[in-house]
């Protein structure tokens, strides 16, 4: 009896996993909203909803919010932020190294 052979096409393979990790990080994120714990946790390195608020919310509110912006702020008490997923992915990206992520909350 002779052993069995297998052979791989490591070309293929790589081409392969490269593929689906690039379907998994380029999800479509199109009429998805997040709430603030979510937009953190994806986002921010789930940074403190204090930190989100001063260093991201307020730092960049005239960029965020508006017509044109991925952020519609809070009303008050009992409404949440809601936050469009694919724009503020996006922007997070583009603007990273604009943020001060070492950056302690004012006590």
């Amino acid at each position: 009896m002779s052993p069995i052979e297998i052979t791989f096409d490591q070309k293929y393979d790589e081409n392969l996993v490269n593929s689906r990790i690039d379907d998994l990080l380029n999800q479509d994120l199109s009429g998805i909203t997040w709430s603030l714990d979510e937009f953190r946790k994806k986002c921010c390195g789930n940074k403190s909803k204090e930190w989100v608020a001063l260093y991201i919310f307020s730092k960049f509110s005239d960029e965020i919010t508006g017509t044109d912006g991925w952020l519609i702020p809070s009303q008050g008490r009992g409404s949440q932020n809601i936050i469009f997923a694919k724009a503020a992915k996006e922007w997070m990206e583009t603007n990273r190294n604009r943020i001060d992520w070492r950056a302690k909350v004012p006590r």
